[in-house]
């Protein structure tokens, strides 16, 4: 077996008795101990591993059973108690969120008197641990989560990120997770080093979209606000160490189980699809009585449509469907389903006689539908539908800078980008289009890209380019350049 490893100095990094981070499987001091070479590991990926298992066991012994109560009702808060949503026993269940919870109690959450599970294991079991678990959670003491901004992305090498508080910004090593993630998207991600010393990403449980960010911060600041009146002696780590279960009920309010549309009819009640079912009496009377009045309105298929003044205009109240034996009425509110019931049958002259109503929400009609085809290949070539959507996005955008736009108070983008008040939420709208656009380029579908918008409001970019070169910033230290070398920002 061959290997690049060479332990110069390894003997203050590895304990004796612990495996050699050469991977021979023996122990250091029987393999690379005595040689000269580069520093070794703090620890081995194994050893964190290892580490990790040995703290979760520990932390879900008998005697911590209440103490796992208490954390497991903080972290999910009203949703316990919230009406069962099979969504939710999925959410639940999943690896990430499991995670998400297990890490926090165990680095995070309040035991007592300050106490956290892990200094809790520590105390305990340190003893016991090899020297590379035991660095690897020494490491991990002052860790906790942080709202991050992705501000690059290269792809199965890392990120670089800024911390939304401080405004910080380093590089991360990750692989994985390039793959799904964009630029300008938010994360929250517990943050620490490797053996190599390297910044990686210990846990990163929750995504969030660019347009996030104001309210996210603004949540952040409020909570920390109330935090430091209460705990006037506590620092930033210890704010932080109680924001997860905040984290986690804004990612479930946003990205999990965001509130469905709220739909409502023009006269501003409910949305539901209302069926009024009624008796055929006399088909013929009916008939009669429909094409008498003003208000209905034949349309020629056994079906007709019922008119109310609504200001200056009629609105629809609802479609009469005759059929053999029974009059249908369908129609998007109870209360014009009952209007139905109460005035149909006298409208009629006793031709018909009600029966029953029936109503149905938008998310029952939904799960009843049938499954959506296969959608058909279009016969537009490829390279034409990205010719005519591209003429279409570039008309459409450019003419969208001069008109008013709701999410900017009604304001131009133009005008939005001249005022300091307002720009900062046209940027986080420039940046939600951007993501957007990226992950339907990385979907293989027609992207449109957005960079030249930047320029012609007159906004700037956030990153920062050395001789063509993104210029990361260490986590500690000074920034470094693509390939380590020291390099300081302009």
């Amino acid at each position: 077996m061959t290997s690049n490893f060479d332990p110069k100095g390894a003997a203050n990094a590895i304990g004796r008795n612990d495996p050699c981070p050469c991977g021979s499987g023996r122990k250091f001091k029987r393999c690379c101990l005595s040689k000269s070479g580069t520093a070794a590991p703090l620890y081995l990926p194994s050893e964190r591993s290892s580490a990790l298992a040995k703290l979760m066991r520990f932390a879900g012994r008998a005697q911590y059973e209440e103490l796992q109560h208490a954390a497991f009702a903080l972290f999910w808060g009203d949703w316990l108690s919230a009406t069962p949503d099979p969504r939710m026993r999925e959410i639940m269940a999943s690896e990430s969120v499991e995670i998400a919870y297990n890490s926090w109690f165990a680095f995070d959450f309040d035991c007592g008197g300050g106490r956290r599970m892990l200094e809790i294991f520590l105390e305990n079991k340190g003893i016991e641990l090899r020297s590379g678990e035991l660095r690897y959670l020494q490491s991990m003491r002052d860790s906790h989560l942080r709202l991050y901004e992705i501000l690059e992305v290269k792809p199965d090498h890392g990120v670089q990120v800024r911390d939304l508080w401080d405004d910080r910004r380093f590089y991360v090593r990750e692989v994985a997770a390039t793959r799904q993630l964009v630029q300008w998207d938010l994360v929250v991600a517990r943050i620490g080093p490797a053996g190599d010393g390297e910044t990686v990403f210990e846990t990163l449980p929750y995504l969030f979209r660019a347009a996030d960010r104001d309210d996210l911060l603004k949540g952040l600041k409020k909570a920390h606000r109330m935090f430091t009146q209460q705990y006037a002696d506590q620092n930033i780590r210890d704010f932080f160490r109680t924001m997860a279960p905040v984290f986690h009920k804004l990612w479930l309010e946003r990205v999990a189980l965001p509130p469905r549309p709220k739909l409502i009819t023009g006269d501003g009640e409910a949305f539901v699809f209302a069926k009024a079912i009624f008796d055929l009496l006399d088909r013929q009377a009916a008939i009669h009585c429909l094409a008498d009045r003003d208000d209905f309105v034949d349309q020629g298929d056994s079906s007709y449509v019922w008119l109310e003044p609504a200001g200056n205009v009629q609105r629809s109240v609802g479609t009469i469907v005759i059929e053999e034996k029974r009059v249908v009425f369908e129609t998007t509110s109870q209360k014009r389903a009952k209007k139905a019931r109460d005035e149909l049958p006298s409208l009629l002259n006793g031709a018909v006689r009600f029966r029953a109503i029936s109503y149905e929400d938008v998310e029952q009609a939904l799960k009843r539908a049938p499954q959506a085809s296969k959608p058909k290949e279009p016969d537009i070539p490829i390279e034409e539908q990205r010719k005519i959507l591209g003429e279409y996005y570039e008309n459409h955008y450019r003419k969208w800078l001069d008109e008013p736009v709701p999410a900017l108070g009604n304001r131009t983008p133009r005008h939005a980008a001249q005022l300091k008040t307002v720009r900062p939420k046209l940027i986080a709208l420039l940046k939600d289009f951007e993501s957007h656009s990226e992950r339907q380029r990385r979907a293989g579908e027609i992207a449109y890209d957005f960079s030249w918008m930047w320029a012609e409001l007159g906004l700037t970019r956030e990153l920062r380019v050395l001789n063509g070169s993104t210029t990361w910033r260490s986590a500690v230290g000074p920034e470094l350049g693509p390939k380590g070398r020291i390099e300081g920002f302009n």
